[in-house]
């Protein structure tokens, strides 16, 4: 009977050591294909079971750390070159008897870059004047592609959805770093920009207090939810009753950036501003949709790069001028911006089309950009 008992306590001991080592936890980013950064240190974090062995390995080197009463962990590793990779990263959480081990495979080194915006941020390859020329550029280098919840090589077979810009500018990228690039392309189109900055950082002034109100409005998301499930053309959309975008304030900060702040990411990519034709105080949300982004990646010092709206005709004056007006606010925050810069694209535009098919020289001008910006920050 002592020795049934005895066989019974081990065993609920076992599955208590179990359930608590399957517990372990990591940020959504963390996936085979991904990038680690290139020249500084990494920090990983995560959840397990309170007081549980925390081993992180990679590149043949181990670090360890056991988590705090809460099951909180962060582990930092020391600086990889661009050479550490690919390889494998292995993540294990123990507890007594019982180890948990997590594998990702092909894990590269590298820049990795946020590049978001609206249209035509999101813009694809596939309807790019140049998308022939990708497909034989993507052979010759290691980009790694991002879509806030897995990574993938991008290869001629993937490469035709994924946002010309970024992919332009990676490619450029890591011809002149001769290294691997990764890409977290957060893009919407049709959006303004309110839809991309916190609620507590919109502007004190009368729109500003506007929207902060219609962040949390039930009908405003309300109308959101059939907008999604029901695509009609601009201005015609729910959300154009409170002269919004397509997004309600705030949603896409908190859907597609709030969840990202530890992600890696060495700079950013923003190209936005076709929804706020008109707009008088753009260069108020744009200022702090930048220093936002910055506290939210503890990164004071983090490249900001604005592509510059090209050219286009809204066919009225009063248009044109709106138009002009956000090109010249984008050029005054990055003049304004510490670390910040501009891409002119002005020569780039088709009067008669708010998507321009030239995207490649877009990519090249905004590596341009953004390599000036590190060698500031150096």
């Amino acid at each position: 009977m002592k020795k049934i008992l005895l066989v019974m306590i081990n065993l609920i001991v076992f599955f208590n050591y179990a359930v608590f080592a399957g517990d372990l936890t990591l940020p959504i980013w963390v996936d085979d294909h991904m990038m680690l950064p290139a020249d500084r240190p990494c920090r990983l974090q995560g959840r397990a079971a309170p007081g549980a062995d925390i081993t992180v390995t990679f590149a043949g080197k181990t670090k360890s750390v056991k988590t705090d009463d809460l099951g909180q962990w962060s582990v930092t590793l020391a600086p990889l070159s661009n050479d550490s990779g690919p390889c494998e990263l292995i993540v294990s959480s123990s507890l007594g008897p019982v180890t948990e081990t997590r594998k990702f495979t092909d894990v590269a080194v590298g820049d990795t870059w946020l590049c978001s915006g609206q249209s035509n941020m999101a813009f694809p390859v596939s309807k790019s004047d140049e998308a022939d020329e990708v497909v034989a550029d993507i052979r010759t280098v290691d980009i790694r592609y991002f879509d806030g919840k897995s990574w993938m090589v991008l290869d001629p077979s993937s490469v035709s959805n994924v946002s010309a810009v970024a992919v332009f500018f990676a490619i450029e990228m890591a011809l002149r770093q001769n290294a691997p690039v990764g890409i977290f392309v957060a893009a919407r189109g049709g959006t303004a920009i309110e839809a991309w900055v916190p609620v507590d950082t919109f502007p004190d002034t009368e729109a500003g207090r506007r929207k902060r109100l219609l962040a949390h409005d039930p009908e405003v998301l309300k109308a959101a939810e059939e907008d999604a499930a029901d695509f009609r053309p601009w201005g015609q959309h729910r959300l154009y009753k409170w002269k919004l975008g397509r997004a309600v304030p705030a949603s896409l900060y908190e859907k597609l950036i709030q969840p990202f702040g530890d992600l890696p990411i060495r700079g950013i990519l923003w190209y936005q501003g076709e929804s706020d034709a008109g707009s008088q105080e753009y260069d108020l949300w744009l200022s702090n949709l930048i220093s936002s982004w910055r506290n939210h990646w503890n990164s004071p010092r983090l490249p900001f790069v604005i592509i510059q709206l090209p050219a286009f005709d809204k066919g009225t004056e009063d248009g044109r001028a709106g138009w002009a007006g956000i090109q010249n606010m984008q050029a005054s925050v990055a003049k304004q911006t510490a670390f910040a810069g501009i891409v002119d694209i002005r020569d780039l535009g088709d009067l008669h089309d708010i998507h321009p098919r030239r995207k490649k020289e877009v990519g090249r001008r905004a590596a341009d950009v953004m390599c000036e910006l590190l060698k500031e920050n150096e």
